[in-house]
C-alpha cells in the first residue's frame, strides 16, 4: 500500500472534497506571494520547494514554470499573498448567488474570497466580501440551512453566523 498520495506542498491550510466531482482541493500559503489552489491527484508533484509563484523571503525567485519542469500547475494563484485559511464549496439555498462557488478565508486581508468556477470546473474569477468585518478569517463553513460560519483568530476570538433576514 502506498502511503504518499502527492508531494510538493507548502503549508496547506485548506483541504476539501468537491462533492460535485469528488476531487480533492487544497490551498497553500506561498512564501512571499504565490498562494495556490490545487486539485490534488495521486502521484503528482506540486513543486515545492523547487518551484513557486512566490519569492524567497530575502527577495530572490524560487523558480517558475511548473509544468515545463514536470510539476503540476496550480489551478489558481494569488500574488501578492492573501494568506488563505479555510475553504468550503457553498451548497445552500440561503445565498443562491454563490451556490457552487468556493469560499476562501484570508488571514492577511481579513475578508472572504468568493472564487467562481468556469465551464471547465476550474477557478475563473474571484471577488472579496466582508472586508475587515470579522478580522483574520481562520476557517469558513456552511450550515445545513445555508448560512455561513466564519471563525477568526483574533485575540478575543469569534465565531460568526451569516444569514439572510427572513
Amino acid at each position: 500500500m502506498k502511503e504518499i498520495y502527492s508531494i510538493g506542498h507548502r503549508n496547506p491550510q485548506g483541504l476539501i472534497f468537491n462533492k460535485r466531482t469528488g476531487d480533492l482541493w487544497s490551498h497553500e500559503h506561498g512564501p512571499r506571494g504565490g498562494d495556490e489552489i490545487n486539485i490534488i491527484s495521486f502521484g503528482k508533484n506540486y513543486g515545492w520547494p523547487t518551484v513557486s509563484y512566490g519569492k524567497e523571503y530575502f527577495g530572490g525567485d524560487i523558480g517558475l514554470n511548473h509544468s515545463p519542469r514536470g510539476y503540476t500547475d496550480p489551478v489558481w494563484k494569488w500574488t501578492p499573498s492573501i494568506a488563505p485559511s479555510g475553504m468550503v464549496f457553498y451548497s445552500g439555498k440561503m445565498f443562491p448567488e454563490i451556490n457552487g462557488k468556493l469560499l476562501v478565508g484570508s488571514l492577511k486581508f481579513m475578508r472572504l474570497f468568493v472564487v467562481s468556477l468556469g465551464q471547465n470546473g476550474l477557478p475563473s474569477s474571484e471577488e472579496s466580501i466582508f472586508k475587515n468585518t470579522f478580522g483574520r478569517i481562520r476557517d469558513v463553513d456552511v450550515l445545513q440551512d445555508g448560512s455561513i460560519l466564519i471563525l477568526n483568530d483574533e485575540t478575543e476570538g469569534g465565531l460568526f453566523r451569516i444569514s439572510r433576514r427572513s
